[in-house]
């Protein structure tokens, strides 16, 4: 939230100020204002959030992270519950895709609207949507509107879940960054555990219990909230005074939006600076390819349909259409019309191998995770007839073990800075752990399968954080521009993000559509069957949480496209491997380097006035953020 020039100067902190009528995102802002954008120096911010500030932030950060992310693994294990509430199984893919899919699109423009105002305005925001869509999925009558719910809490899990890292790397000095991304991502393992065992508790207490697992994200959400408002302040905001101020704002908007010159300039806006063609075009593709998949192996539509045909081939079109505009035609367009080139998707992704090296593990390993837990809860219910609460109970050693690769990825980084030996070792786990899930079967306890899927998880918990250190290993500090070097640092930290939830979203649908589709025909195939030839995907899931079995003709077919899930699953670390071979050999910042650290960014910050403006210029003449 803005604050006055006088009081930014009380704290100390050096404000780049721009004259309006000289800078050419006056001409984008979505509405016009006099006040003065703040520039959040990550120097400035690290030597105020010192001590006490620093520890309450970073509970604050674990607070918000906790709840979104448990908003993730609790409904995993409520999946056939709603199923059996709604009859759609072939669409509970949804649950989990409905959130990850708008958090990891809306990665990439959350950024940009991070940027442009403040992170903490960012933050905020997130919240108050993703509480909305929580309070719409518990209060759900059927499948849409429970998707609907969660598309609106994905897309204030996109501000969360990416913000949060900015926030740390903000605030962290470089050396502990490692460390400290690491402790708040543990939110998210935590929450994993806690998760199943609290959505089988609910959805185990009675009929409706699935509900509670949306309600209990009110309360918690909130209490996060008001507790990292009170601690990330060092803008001294005043919110009681700022609240009192919003009617008469969104009236004033409104009022301008009525000429329309001002929606001229809301339409530059939305083109230039937030890239929205590159967003649309993205969000539409992926859209239409992941309802394609859904259609096609629920037998909603046959494969040969022109409704699963037109989805399927119009969606990676339009994904296409995104990466060549940002790649070659959004320069030229903002070249013509003397614009800054921005995109969403920031260049430096494309120039660095490494660093799509980087995205590759980051996308692979979530895959891979996403096919072993997911189809993990299905095996011990759908196959070992295992209840709810078990089947949460026995996936919390596979949790457990990558939240503790966690941590000791994080300090084998602090202490030595080799986040690739991280990368490379975990991929090798996580093949062998998905390897491995290929030895269960019915007669095997499930305790020995519990043993069977701790590489798993160490296989992506040891990529959780480290490809991320690596990724902002890639951010490009010569310039000595603070404010280049925030917006970059913004951005690469978006698109990991994106990557990141991009792998779960796409992980959800690709194994789910692989395992109806061989369900399906394994069923219409077998003599033994034929009671339920002539029944789509939904109906035998139904049929078989009815009358439940184990070592059966159904059974077995189960377990047989389970199993093919999983080599799903281990093509994917395969890949991951084969992608982190190719990531830099050089080191991080670490505990060893912090001294020549601090010398560089007191080098880097020593830039007088006249150098900061003429490299200003500079950049303002080649229209371009690197």
């Amino acid at each position: 939230m803005p604050t006055s020039a006088k009081q930014h100067q009380e704290m100390g902190v050096a404000k780049n100020t721009e004259n309006n009528t000289g800078n050419d995102l006056s001409d984008v802002k979505l509405v016009e204002s006099k006040k003065e954008e703040i520039k959040e120096d990550i120097n400035i911010l690290q030597e105020h959030y010192k001590g006490s500030k620093f520890y309450i932030v970073i509970v604050s950060l674990l607070m918000v992270l906790f709840v979104a992310s448990l908003d993730i693994m609790i409904v995993a294990t409520t999946i056939e519950k709603v199923a059996q509430r709604f009859n759609n199984y072939s669409q509970t893919s949804w649950l989990i895709t409905g959130y990850s899919l708008p958090t990891a699109i809306m990665c990439l423009i959350t950024a940009r609207f991070a940027y442009q105002f403040t992170v903490k305005s960012a933050l905020i925001i997130g919240v108050i949507f993703f509480e909305i869509g929580s309070l719409i999925s518990a209060l759900s009558v059927n499948m849409s509107m429970l998707i609907v719910g969660r598309c609106i809490s994905g897309i204030g899990g996109s501000l969360i879940q990416n913000l949060i890292f900015v926030v740390v790397t903000q605030i962290t000095p470089p050396e502990k960054v490692s460390l400290w991304t690491a402790i708040v991502a543990l939110a998210f393992n935590i929450s994993s555990v806690i998760g199943p065992i609290l959505g089988s508790a609910f959805s185990d207490a009675y009929e409706a219990g699935w509900r509670l697992c949306f309600y209990i994200n009110l309360p918690i959400g909130i209490s996060a909230i008001i507790l990292f408002m009170y601690a990330y302040n060092h803008e001294n905001d005043h919110y009681i005074a700022g609240c009192t101020k919003i009617p008469g704002a969104v009236y004033q908007f409104f009022k301008k939006m009525g000429h329309l010159s001002n929606w001229k300039k809301f339409s530059i806006s939305l083109f230039f600076d937030y890239d929205f063609l590159e967003f649309t075009a993205c969000s539409i593709g992926f859209v239409l390819l992941f309802i394609g998949l859904t259609f096609g192996a629920g037998q909603e539509y046959a494969w040969d349909s022109y409704n699963v045909i037109v989805n399927l081939v119009l969606g990676p079109l339009f994904i296409l259409l995104a990466i060549l505009w940002d790649m070659i035609f959004f320069a030229k367009v903002c070249k013509k019309y003397q614009k800054r080139f921005s995109p969403l998707i920031d260049p430096l992704v494309f120039q660095k191998f490494g660093l799509i090296a980087v995205s590759i593990c980051n996308f692979c390993a979530c895959v891979g995770f996403m096919s072993a837990i997911l189809f993990l809860i299905q095996y011990y219910q759908l196959v070992l007839d295992e209840s709810t609460m078990d089947a949460g109970i026995r996936i919390i050693p596979m949790l457990i073990s990558s939240s503790i690769v966690v941590m000791a990825g994080a300090i084998f980084i602090k202490k030595t800075g080799l986040f690739k030996v991280v990368i490379v070792c975990a991929a090798i786990l996580g093949c062998i752990g998905t390897g491995l899930l290929q030895l269960s079967d019915f007669k095997m306890h499930a305790d020995k399968v519990i043993g069977l899927t701790i590489l798993a998880g160490c296989g992506f918990g040891g990529q959780v954080q480290s490809t991320m250190i690596a990724s902002q290993y890639y951010i490009d500090k010569s310039s000595g521009n603070p404010d280049i070097i925030r917006m970059q640092t913004i951005n690469i930290t978006s698109f990991y993000s994106f990557v990141k939830l991009l792998g779960m979203a796409t992980g959800s649908i690709i194994v789910n559509t692989y395992f109806d589709t061989r369900l399906y025909d394994l069923v219409q195939n077998s003599k033994e069957l034929s009671f339920l030839h002539g029944m789509n995907v939904n109906e035998i899931i139904v049929y078989r949480l009815s009358n439940k079995g184990r070592d059966d003709a159904l059974g077995k077919i189960i377990q047989r496209c389970i199993k093919s899930v999983w080599y799903v699953g281990l093509g994917f670390f395969l890949a991951d491997f084969i992608s982190s071979i190719f990531i830099t050999n050089k080191r991080a910042v670490h505990e060893g380097s912090s001294k020549k650290v601090s010398q560089d960014l007191e080098e880097q910050h020593s830039v007088t006035e006249s150098e900061y403006m003429s490299k200003k210029e500079e950049s303002d003449e080649s229209k371009v953020f690197v």
